[in-house]
C-alpha cells in the first residue's frame, strides 16, 4: 500500500506550526515506500512542494524584518522569531530531503569508495 506523500507532508507541516513538533523525516518515508524519481519530481513541482517553498520566503522575510513588514509580519508575529527559525530550518529540511533523494534516485551505478582496496586473486 502506497503511503499519501501529501497528506503526510502537509499534516506534518500543520503540526510543526500548531505543537512544534518535528515528526517527518521525508527522505525515510521515501526511502521506505520506494518511491520513483519520477514519484518524486512529481512531489517537488505540486503545489505542496511550492507552498512550503513560499511558508520558507515568508519566514525568511519575518525573520529578517520583523514587525516591520507589513504583510508577512502579523502573519507569523505569533511564532516568535526563535521558534520560526526552527519551523523555517525543519520546512528546508523537507525540501532538501526531496532534492537529495531525486539526487540518489538517478539512474547509473552507485558511487563506491575511491581509497577501496580491490584483492585480486591469483590462480
Amino acid at each position: 500500500m502506497e503511503t499519501d506523500i501529501y497528506y503526510l507532508v502537509e499534516r506534518a507541516v500543520d503540526v510543526a506550526f500548531t505543537q512544534d513538533k518535528y515528526l517527518l523525516n521525508l527522505y525515510q518515508l521515501l526511502q521506505l515506500n520506494k518511491y520513483t524519481k519520477k514519484q518524486t519530481t512529481e512531489f517537488i513541482e505540486s503545489s505542496t512542494a511550492t507552498s512550503i517553498n513560499s511558508m520558507v520566503e515568508e519566514l525568511n522575510i519575518y525573520l529578517d524584518k520583523g514587525m516591520k513588514d507589513k504583510t508577512v509580519g502579523p502573519a507569523y508575529h505569533h511564532l516568535g522569531k526563535p521558534r520560526a527559525r526552527k519551523i523555517r530550518d525543519y520546512l528546508c529540511k523537507l525540501l532538501q530531503d526531496a532534492a537529495q533523494y531525486e539526487q540518489d534516485r538517478r539512474p547509473g551505478r552507485k558511487k563506491g569508495s575511491k581509497n577501496k582496496v580491490r584483492k585480486y586473486t591469483s590462480k
